[in-house]
């Protein structure tokens, strides 16, 4: 039995550096955050999962070791910025302090939490104390590990607030838990990349003397005497022993030796990560192209196996800067955008001639980090409609404790909305307890991009077509008397859709305060992020909400809000969906037209190309979002933000030399970059590879791009002297009778083709969608004229049917301002035989629509209208067929 020396400190110091236990007890009640992400590991991902012996267990009951646990992490092989699972068995289980009851969660630097797990990123395979990100020495000397005084403040997380994961065990010894972890991009400190591996280690505290606290071994650590695991004297076996500061320092040598016990019973688990196009070595650029941040990853897997390829193409691009810039940079002849990426075509006449190429499938997605107040645990199952949407990005939730006219009546929160909550009911089944508010004094809202983008456009497009939707931005209560803010009104406000967010309320309660800004309240609420994409999901990764406090500090500025603490997290942020899906984010199922909810994900995915109909004059694919009675608008397989992503390739004015590296780059991410896997080259996570009649139209632009052969987009030729492209003048095929986004009326998914200078027929865009295909879509035809059928093939099982929005009991009135769809029909390459009699005919067709189509267009949107033209398509397919 050792015997205590009198501390000169004076009896009792710890238990006067700690918190009432009172307070201890209200901390442990908090239950732990799941991880995040805990959906099965892909194919790829598992074959480079990893199990490896872990420590040997410690027995507190019976101050023994026993046998050794095991640590699973799901990936370790071509990695990215991405969040990996952790998870382990055979562990000493998390319980509370004094009442040893299970503990799921676990709080950094608790003094009343024991036996809890830290998870580290660390530099190289075999990591000392000072290589890990986050830990007590992370940047210190290697050669003295932790005899050395403490880091100065703030070193131990140079670049980022840290990415260390702090865990509990359950008490079956189990345990799970996810960490973000950098590439070299992230963290230049940590360095990992494909030539600097890096390792993850796990290091449960089983508690032991790593100060001489007793002052008994001249200060030398004694990680087997466990007397002080849990006496007040030590609470050694608590995270707490971790903090900084001088009463957790050694009181011989000052040193920050707190550590080192715990990290005796650390496991390590090496990581490589995948070469990206920055670890390529110095050539020329080939091209450069810009735009689509949504792209980003498959865009940098595709570049990385292009200059470590056979024969190495060094691509330049720039995601940032929005896809209007691009498009205009492009369209300009600038010599640095020579590819724009984009995923909205350009309606003006074509001022040089291209072509799109369609690249790959992807969507927007509505994710979360919200824990229950009652469990403190992350929930992981959400449904939103387009309405519930449109209050989040109108600022229409009132402001805890302030009257505030511009929302006055209104729910202070998403999660105290009955509509939400009638869509997410707390039931004994699911267990689930929602927030009851969401961040205090101030409403926090969705992080979103702030820039003109195309991913902005595309989501406000489809909130704003939705019939409950629209009338709510149009100022119509909704079934519970929750009206839209005021400054979302038009004439104030030009309405939705549009390419950025602006905040539009800067409004306030009618009162002041020494210090804060109350007049402008509602203007510290929101602030999308001018950084685009990765700034939203760096933001949502580190609890981070977007809003700014309205204190007003000595120099006029305002401090960002606090970050929130797992377990109380009520987060949301819209970002695409290959980042949600490499973080592992949940996300929200959305509600379609057809009344299902559905999650983002390959089946979604290929459900909504299915439905999409092809613009004649660009031969791009869009969702007819408004566009009444279209398959899209009756699948309830279709995910409602699936985005088709394409390439505007130049085919004339190229030298030779560009001419073919574009087409190369073209032609490799078309056909080996469709291949799913984390390697170079390969499609990344979170996108979905090109259908049949995609991969058609890509190789096309492929061979118009080498040629340099003039080709327009779409069924645009180039006029000739006093034409316009698109007009009769110029010979050039019209786009059929279909509406455009650009506001024009949305008709039926059928238009017939104008005629070709060659004389032959532009093309009929009739075609058919639906059926089972077990997997991929297969098509015919995409560009050329002539006429032709395509078929797509149908995705994965249907989405979980609902009944559209949340409403009391009400049916929804007509809508009122649905925005209008893209022009319809799939130019096809022309038939050879007997389909050329059609050409007469064709003609005759075309004097009845110059007759018949204003009445066409005025019956196209009604029911009549819809059965009049269903019958003309099915008389047209019969004769076209003989």
């Amino acid at each position: 039995m050792r015997n205590r020396v009198p501390d000169p400190r004076g009896p009792g110091w710890w238990r006067r550096r700690l918190p009432a236990l009172a307070i201890a007890k209200a901390v442990v009640a908090a239950l732990a955050v799941l991880p995040i992400g805990l959906g099965a590991a892909s194919p790829a991902h598992a074959d480079s999962a990893v199990t490896v012996p872990g420590p040997k267990v410690w027995i507190p009951a019976t101050k023994q070791y026993g046998q050794p646990g095991s640590v699973t992490v799901s990936q370790t092989a071509n990695l990215t910025n991405q969040v990996l699972q952790v998870s382990w068995s055979g562990f000493t289980p998390t319980v509370a302090l004094g009442s040893k009851a299970p503990v799921p969660v676990a709080l950094k630097e608790s003094n009343f939490i024991l036996y809890a797990v830290r998870i580290y990123q660390c530099r190289g395979t075999d990591p000392s104390v000072t290589d890990c990100y986050g830990s007590t020495l992370y940047g210190g000397d290697p050669t003295k590990g932790f005899e050395q005084p403490p880091r100065p403040t703030r070193t131990e997380v140079p670049e980022w607030p840290t990415n260390q994961v702090i865990a509990a065990t359950g008490p079956d010894g189990s345990g799970t838990a996810s960490i973000e972890v950098w590439s070299a991009k992230e963290s230049a400190t940590l360095g990992c990349d494909a030539t600097h591996p890096c390792s993850l280690v796990v290091e449960p505290n089983y508690g032991g003397d790593p100060l001489d606290l007793f002052q008994v071994l001249d200060g030398k650590a004694d990680c087997e005497f466990h007397d002080l695991d849990d006496d007040p004297d030590g609470y050694t076996a608590a995270d707490g022993i971790m903090k900084p500061g001088p009463a957790f320092q050694n009181w011989k040598t000052g040193n920050r030796t707190s550590e080192q016990c715990a990290w005796q019973h650390k496991t390590v688990i090496p990581l490589s990560f995948a070469p990206t196009a920055d670890s390529c070595a110095a050539t020329g650029q080939a091209f450069g192209a810009a735009g689509l941040e949504m792209a980003n990853r498959a865009v940098q897997q595709w570049r990385a196996g292009l200059c470590l390829g056979d024969a190495p193409m060094t691509v330049g691009y720039v995601p940032a800067g929005g896809e209007p810039q691009a498009r205009a940079a492009f369209l300009g002849g600038s010599s640095t955008t020579e590819v724009a990426l984009t995923a909205r075509p350009d309606r003006s006449p074509p001022t040089r001639p291209y072509v799109y190429a369609p690249l790959a499938t992807t969507g927007i997605s509505v994710t979360y980090l919200i824990d229950d107040p009652k469990t403190g645990r992350q929930i992981r199952d959400m449904r939103l409609n387009a309405r519930l949407v449109a209050k989040l990005l109108t600022q229409s939730y009132a402001s805890p404790g302030a009257n505030i006219p511009s929302v006055a009546g209104n729910p202070t929160c998403l999660f105290t909305d009955p509509e939400f909550k009638q869509l997410n009911p707390e039931t004994a089944a699911n267990g689930i307890h929602w927030p009851t508010s969401c961040g205090g004094t101030l409403t926090i809202y969705p992080g979103v991009p702030g820039g003109t983008t195309d991913f902005t456009h595309q989501l406000t497009s489809w909130f704003a077509a939705d019939p409950d939707a629209s009338r709510f931005l149009d100022g119509e209560p909704d079934p519970w008397g929750m009206r839209v803010d005021s400054f979302y009104l038009k004439p104030k406000f030009a309405g939705y859709p549009t390419e950025a967010f602006q905040v539009q309320d800067f409004s306030g309660p009618a009162q002041g305060s020494s210090g804060v800004d109350f007049q402008h309240w509602k203007q510290y609420e929101w602030n999308p992020s001018l950084d685009g994409l990765g700034r939203v999901a760096r933001n949502l990764m580190q609890y981070q909400p977007n809003c700014q406090q309205p204190n007003v500090e000595s120099n006029g500025s305002h401090k960002p809000c606090a970050a929130q603490v797992p377990g109380v997290r009520s987060l949301l942020a819209v970002m695409d969906t290959a980042q949600a899906k490499a973080f592992s984010l949940p996300e929200a199922a959305l509600l379609n037209p057809a009344g299902s909810y559905v999650s983002p994900g390959t089946a979604g995915f290929q459900a909504a190309v299915a439905d999409m109909p092809t613009d004649a004059a660009t031969g791009v694919q869009q969702l007819p979002y408004g566009a009444p009675d279209t398959a899209f608008s009756r699948d309830q397989r279709a995910y409602p933000l699936t985005t088709v992503q394409y390439a505007m390739v130049p085919t004339g004015g190229l030298s030779a030399e560009k001419a073919a590296s574009i087409s190369q780059f073209l032609k490799t991410v078309t056909t080996d970059g469709q291949t799913y896997g984390l390697a170079p080259g390969q499609l990344a996570q979170g996108y979905l590879a090109l259908t049949g009649a995609q991969r058609q139209q890509a190789q096309e632009a492929v061979q118009h791009v080498a040629a340099q052969d003039g080709k327009l987009p779409g069924n645009q030729t180039a006029p000739p002297a006093g034409g316009e492209p698109g007009t009769p003048e110029s010979g050039n095929g019209s786009s059929g009778s279909g509406g455009t986004d650009d506001g024009t009326t949305p008709v039926s998914t059928s238009g017939t083709g104008g005629t070709t200078a060659d004389g032959n027929s532009g093309g009929t865009g009739f075609g058919s969608s639906g059926g089972a295909s077990g997997g991929g879509l297969s098509g015919t035809g995409s560009t050329g004229t002539g006429s032709g059928t395509g078929t797509a093939g149908g995705a994965a099982a249907p989405g979980t049917p609902a009944a559209g929005g949340a409403k009391p009991g009400a049916t929804a009135a007509p809508s009122g301002n649905a925005i209008a769809a893209a022009p319809v029909g799939t130019p096809v390459p022309d038939r050879p035989g007997t389909a050329r009699l059609l050409l007469p005919v064709a003609l005759i067709a075309g004097l009845v629509l110059l007759v018949g189509g204003p009445a066409a267009l005025f019956l196209g949107g009604t029911p009549a209208g819809a059965k009049v033209l269903a019958g003309a398509r099915t008389q047209w397919s019969r004769l076209r067929r003989r």
